[in-house]
């Protein structure tokens, strides 16, 4: 249900990232880049990973209410309120040599923090106690509620970026509403500061890793905005949306895996660990190549003519979303099973690499350089993650074979 409803996801972007294409152009999807960008970082970066909080804390809670969602809204709305407090600094100074109107329409983009949260939040909850089915459509509304209000305004010749803006805005508030009515029988009424204890103790130690994937997975396009012209960023931007197919499977499946292993043992995480390896890697192996060769040529098709510039920068960003992605789901298994800063070592490891790299590659090859770095940042945390949960794991070669034996064995048709 969860790869079914990425894969949605994954058609509704698509389908976005072409009407953004087609009628934006590439400068325009540069400036369109460039101003959705802050607000969703800042919010990102400010959110002390309580997200993630609410879904270890939700599935260890059991069937019964928690004040684990009232709690988190509450600290959500001074969150909110200091961030966006926050972005008026940073912003205008960020981007002061863009465009006048990009700074402008970025600072009115900020009021993505509040509906981010209050969307999020609820539906780490609807994670954790594994209600997948109201978990799915949720998270699926904002990118298909998004898609229709940009195909309506193709379809009307009134595409601009401030309506793009608007539009997003909209689908957040749509999610949230959607989020908050699914998880309110979960909640109690009243707040709680052991609670909030709680949730920032857990959450402070897991966004040490979520800052490094959160500035690492923004820190191209974040460089890219200050250092090349609105239509190479907007190549970057539609080269990103076409290599992300590569993380689709692996994200999906990260999903379940946090909060499915935020109460199992040791021995439910060797034998995910074993089967990580020969579903996981191998399905990666088979599928990358064929990605790799699909990815590229289809964007001229798919995007339109004025993108040809991005299809090689998509070749190279595949290999890189597909090692995210398999990261993603190590990460998921470390965190679920109670050991977030193991987690975050590798995922900081990556942003190091990705930190160094960066500025080398733009100054030499401009955004082909940039995907140049995010793969090999991106292979660099991969090793480190499967080395640190292989030896959390226990993990040996002949418990790994007995483990994928028996998963042989159930494939086989029975005997008649």
């Amino acid at each position: 249900m969860t790869v079914a409803t990425s894969m949605l996801i994954l058609v509704a972007n698509v389908g976005s990232g072409i009407a953004l294409a087609r009628t934006l152009g590439p400068t325009g999807r540069g400036i369109l880049t460039a101003a959705m960008l802050f607000g969703a970082l800042i919010v990102s970066i400010g959110g002390l990973g309580i997200g993630e909080a609410l879904v270890y804390r939700s599935g260890r809670a059991g069937n019964g209410k928690s004040p684990a969602l009232v709690t988190a809204l509450y600290m959500g709305a001074a969150q909110s309120v200091v961030l966006i407090l926050v972005g008026w600094i940073i912003v205008p100074f960020l981007l002061r040599g863009r465009p006048h109107p990009t700074a402008d329409l970025a600072l009115a983009y900020l009021a993505i923090i509040p509906l981010y949260l209050l969307s999020q939040y609820p539906l780490a909850i609807l994670q954790g106690r594994l209600r997948l089915v109201e978990f799915n459509l949720v998270r699926a509304s904002t990118p298909i509620f998004y898609t229709a209000a940009l195909f309506l305004l193709w379809r009307l010749g009134a595409m601009t970026v401030q309506r793009a803006l608007i539009a997003s805005l909209a689908s957040f508030g749509v999610a949230s509403a959607l989020a908050l009515g699914a998880s309110a029988r979960f909640s109690t009424w009243r707040a709680s500061v052991a609670e909030a204890h709680q949730l920032v103790g857990y959450g402070v130690r897991s966004h040490i890793g979520n800052l490094a994937v959160i500035i690492g997975a923004q820190l191209d396009v974040l460089v890219l905005t200050a250092s090349v012209s609105a239509s190479n960023l907007g190549y970057y931007a539609v080269a990103i949306s076409a290599a992300g197919i590569g993380s689709l499977i692996p994200t999906a499946a990260s999903i379940v895996l946090f909060p499915t292993f935020a109460n199992q043992s040791g021995e439910a995480v060797r034998r995910t660990l074993a089967r990580f390896l020969l579903w996981g890697l191998g399905g990666a192996f088979v599928l990358g190549p064929v990605l790799v060769l699909l990815v590229p040529w289809a964007v001229v098709p798919v995007y339109g003519p004025a993108f040809a510039a991005a299809a090689a920068i998509s070749q190279i960003l595949v290999p890189g979303f597909l090692l995210r992605g398999g990261s993603l789901m190590l990460v998921a298994i470390l965190r679920g099973s109670g050991t977030p800063l193991r987690a975050s070592v590798g995922q900081i490891i990556g942003l190091l690499v990705l930190f160094t790299l960066l500025p080398i590659g733009i100054s030499k090859f401009g955004p082909e350089g940039a995907a140049w770095a995010v793969t090999i940042s991106a292979a660099a945390g991969f090793i480190w993650l499967l080395v640190t949960a292989l030896k959390y794991g226990h993990m040996s070669y002949g418990y790994a074979t007995e483990i994928w034996r028996s998963d042989f064995a159930r494939l086989r048709p029975a005997p008649r």
